[in-house]
């Protein structure tokens, strides 16, 4: 199998570290550049969507949900699934905020990849309005997040980190506990293991 992902992709950087996660390092990483219409990956996807998961015996996976899912159930036992009973909706809740502001940072920091002519303030302004309010949220929300981070706090950790290619998004000001809460995720070996290589 091969991960094909970008450096700059946080839907990448997820399936990466729930790789990492799994013990999966079997899976090939494959590095793409998905703007280029020669890139070979682009004969395997047609669609050009970041992360993809090629199979080994026919087509693959180019949704971020499925590829984690899929991974998840290659060795036992599932991490990632949601939980039952009560913490279900809690937990649904969670998953459907952080994936908002995971979602919100993409769109800003594609943003800025245009020629500067060709940007746009006001969605620009209005996605930094979003992620300001949503690390609002997760800031006084996050001591109640404990143990081995679950796939809401992966989603929320990659939204965080796009901070490395949008020095703009300054969610840590103000905000200690999620300062914090992110410095011990990212110490996590798959963590720290799936950052894209140097200069990338």
């Amino acid at each position: 199998m091969k991960l094909y992902v970008t450096p700059t992709s946080p839907y990448a950087r997820l399936a990466m570290i729930v790789r990492l996660e799994k013990g999966l390092q079997e899976i090939e990483l494959v590095w793409t550049r998905t703007r280029d219409p020669d890139d070979p990956m682009l004969a395997v996807n047609p669609s050009g969507r970041i992360p993809y998961l090629g199979l080994d015996d026919g087509p693959g996976f180019e949704d971020t949900d499925a590829i984690v899912d899929y991974m998840d159930t290659l060795a036992p036992p599932c991490r990632f699934a949601p939980p039952g009973g009560a913490a279900y909706w809690p937990y649904r809740r969670r998953l459907a905020t952080a994936r908002s502001m995971l979602d919100g940072v993409a769109v800003w920091a594609r943003e800025t990849m245009r020629a500067q002519g060709e940007r746009s303030p006001a969605t620009i302004e209005h996605e930094r309005r979003r992620a300001a309010r949503l690390a609002d949220r997760f800031e006084a929300e996050i001591g109640a997040f404990e143990g081995q981070p679950d796939l809401p706090q992966l989603l929320l950790f990659c939204a965080l980190d796009v901070e490395r290619r949008l020095p703009e998004f300054d969610w840590r000001a103000g905000r200690p506990g999620l300062v914090a809460w992110h410095a011990g995720v990212a110490a996590l070996p798959p963590v720290a293991g799936s950052l894209p290589p140097e200069g990338s």
